[in-house]
């Protein structure tokens, strides 16, 4: 996934700190913090929701990496399910 990560113009960082993690911007440079202190198993989930976000279809992406991924799809960084509302027509 760090590959993945980096295909898509990302540096990661792992920091430890009191903090989970989450993807950023700092001017033109893109960036995902990692806590190192949270176990890897929770890295690796907030990894796949960030790269969720993206379309991937034009990258390689490992059968293995596309399933953690796509379970991920539609939930943000606290693992909150995202809904959509579209106004009524």
């Amino acid at each position: 996934m760090l590959t993945l990560a980096h295909d898509l113009n990302y540096s990661v960082r792992r920091e430890k700190g009191n903090f989970r993690g989450g993807d950023c911007r700092v001017n033109d440079d893109r960036y995902i913090v990692l806590n190192s202190l949270i176990p890897l198993e929770s890295r690796i989930v907030l990894l796949a929701r960030i790269l969720a976000k993206h379309d991937l279809n034009d990258l390689s992406v490992k059968p293995a990496v596309k399933a953690v991924i796509e379970k991920e799809k539609g939930k943000d960084e606290r693992g909150r399910t995202i809904e959509m509302e579209f106004p009524a027509e």
